[in-house]
């Protein structure tokens, strides 16, 4: 191994749990969270600077969304440590601007990589021919989940087994509702997580080193949002304005008693359209869902036999049976023939009136008047979901990333675009969307108790048989 230079590097707790997870030989994923002034940038400049030099002919990554900002910060960040620590020139790196390579003297490489998504380039194709030793993704909240998979595939490919180094992936983040989220703090909640894996959470009060003024600023803060992410580190704080359903209320979707209780049975189908999709069938009793059913792969025939087992297990009018009839759920309707088609792009059913103010609100499609209905159930808590912790986790998080997208050049409110949802929890919103089907039949009585109808009739006695 190379002569190496010992600064002795001042950390804090935090930043040496990280250090001895990120130089063991157990852990290949490691996921650190923390805001500005929470020293993760330091951390891992201190690592990759670290192990380049303790093994020669390496070589590493460090990724983030725009190469920009990873220029700016890795180069600023590495002169930082070369002045704190007074390191020999002859333990520094030189810069190729033109390649985006970090170069030591040693041989040692560190690839600067731009992981933004591209038009030309989907799939990262691009990443498909490095061959790395371990890597660092930076802000990994922001970046394609397919990038890292794709990174993930291309580490221990780099003097690992000479130096006897598993592969080993290192994700710093801020705090979000989705991949990172999924991938570390709910299994860490939960108790869930891998063994190879760790997750280790950062607040602002850990930093020794940071201005006590910016402490006192959070705490001291009105707006309760901020306070929740950057003092706390809450990740189940729902803070954007644009999501349609806030965090209690999903917490309460699955804990709520329902008053009215009903024996009236539903179905509700979403049907599979692509090889990861999955079919979702709902049991519903009135607004209570008692029951989940899911299938991986299925035929139409299949899941139209399934749906007619249920339809009569459970006493459902074919009426109250609806599917999903985007896409091949056509071919599912049409064998299920009288039951209720529902079309995501399809007109709404007459616009809804507020009480208050007498609001009217006009929507794109049924799918976004649907959810906007489920919205308004579960703030009233009249709706419940009985499930068991896999699905509920799935379903919270789909729920948690539905996302109002606005109001188009009609005036009409609509809901983001599925493959964007998709693109972040990295799957369909299959369950979210089968509870949503069963709105249709409120937006119905909906608009049936909007049209008052008189009827006239005339009968002629003369002509009753007895």
């Amino acid at each position: 191994m190379a002569k190496l230079f010992n600064p002795n590097f001042e950390m804090t707790e935090k930043q040496a749990e990280a250090w001895e997870m990120l130089t063991d030989n157990t852990h290949r994923n490691i996921g650190y969270w923390g805001w500005a002034g929470w020293g993760k940038s330091y951390i891992w400049v201190m690592w990759l600077w670290y192990m380049a030099w303790k093994y020669p002919w390496t070589r590493w990554f460090i990724g983030r969304r725009e190469l920009s900002n990873l220029m700016k910060t890795t180069v600023n960040t590495y002169y930082k440590l070369w002045q704190d620590y007074s390191i020999p020139k002859e333990f520094m790196w030189h810069l190729d601007k033109k390649y985006n390579i970090i170069k030591f003297s040693n041989g040692s490489e560190i690839l600067l990589l731009d992981c933004a998504t591209q038009p030309a380039d989907p799939l990262f194709t691009r990443f498909g021919s490095l061959e790395l030793t371990w890597g660092f993704i930076d802000e990994a909240n922001e970046i394609d989940e397919q990038a890292v998979t794709i990174l993930k595939t291309r580490i221990a490919r780099q003097k690992n087994r000479e130096y006897g180094l598993i592969p080993k992936l290192l994700c710093t983040f801020n705090p979000d509702q989705w991949r990172v989220k999924r991938t570390f703090y709910t299994p860490r909640k939960s108790w869930t997580l891998p063994e190879d894996t760790i997750f280790i959470p950062s607040l602002a009060t850990d930093n020794d080193y940071i201005d006590p003024e910016y402490i006192t600023q959070l705490r001291n803060s009105t707006d309760e949002v901020t306070k929740q992410r950057l003092l706390y580190g809450n990740f189940d704080w729902s803070w954007d304005a644009g999501k349609l359903f806030r965090h209690d209320e999903i917490e309460d979707l699955f804990e709520t008693n329902v008053d009215k209780k009903s024996d009236v049975t539903y179905l509700s189908v979403d049907v599979a359209r692509l090889g990861d999709d999955k079919t979702v069938i709902c049991i519903w009793k009135g607004l209570e869902c008692i029951k989940i059913i899911h299938y991986d792969r299925n035929t139409i025939d299949e899941i139209a036999a399934r749906v007619k087992d249920l339809e009569y297990m459970y006493w459902v009018s074919r009426r109250n049976i609806v599917v999903d009839s985007d896409w091949v759920g056509w071919w599912l309707a049409d064998l299920l023939r009288w039951c209720t088609n529902f079309v995501n792009n399809s007109r709404p059913y007459k616009f809804e009136a507020e009480k208050k103010g007498f609001v009217i609100r006009n929507y794109a499609n049924l799918k976004a008047q649907c959810y906007f209905k489920l919205k308004e159930m579960m703030e009233k808590r009249l709706v419940r979901v009985y499930a068991d912790w896999v699905i509920r986790d799935k379903l919270s998080e789909e729920l948690e990333n539905i996302f109002i997208s606005g109001i188009d050049t009609d005036g009409k409110i609509k809901i983001e675009d599925k493959k964007d949802l998709k693109r972040r929890i990295n799957r369909s919103p299959d369950f979210a969307d089968a509870i949503m089907f069963r709105m249709i039949y409120l937006v119905q009585e909906t608009e049936a108790q909007s049209e008052i109808v008189t009827w006239t009739f005339e009968i002629d006695y003369d002509s009753i048989l007895y």
